[in-house]
């Protein structure tokens, strides 16, 4: 399973202890669930790196790594999926966010994203509404769908196992 692929490349716990920008949380940090695979950490870490991700801020992995702590989920795995969101890919999905988000919000103003407009946080302040409304909604959705999609292929790798031993 990936799950033997991922526990090698996950930091060991005593490399943790070591790691300056990590101690800014404290002790709580060096809990064994935050760093451990298994179906509550890594599917809680799916619902907070998703989360995160569609959230239009900055400081995003911080804020996974906090939220992490605070729900014993998986730091690394919540930590890389705030990748979700890179310089390639936070237009679009800002974009879509902004109009999902002027759905739910009435502006006047109805904001075009160019073919030589790469950025859309130019005009933040102008349409700052409809995108923090589309974000929160995106948030909340894929924070939901990815905690489904992660416990429901859980537990199908669970009982194809369990299938196979029983023939064995």
């Amino acid at each position: 399973m990936i799950k033997n692929v991922i526990k090698r490349l996950f930091p060991k716990i005593d490399t943790v202890k070591e790691e300056k920008i990590l101690k800014i949380f404290g002790p709580a940090v060096l809990q064994p669930n935050l760093w451990h695979i298994n179906k509550k950490s890594v599917s809680r870490a799916f619902a907070i790196g998703a989360f995160c991700a569609f959230l239009p801020i900055p400081g995003q992995m911080i804020l996974a790594s906090f939220l992490s702590i605070t729900f014993a989920a998986n730091i690394p795995i919540a930590v890389i999926l705030t990748w979700i969101t890179n310089p390639l890919t936070y237009t679009p999905i800002f974009y879509f966010a902004y109009k999902i988000g002027k759905v739910f919000v009435n502006t006047d103003i109805d904001y075009k994203l160019d073919d030589n407009e790469i950025n859309i946080f130019s005009d933040i302040m102008l349409i700052w509404e409809p995108l923090l409304i589309g974000s929160l909604i995106l948030a909340v959705l894929g924070s939901i769908l990815s905690y489904i999609i992660i416990r429901s292929y859980w537990r199908y790798y669970v009982i194809k196992v369990w299938s196979k031993r029983k023939k064995n």
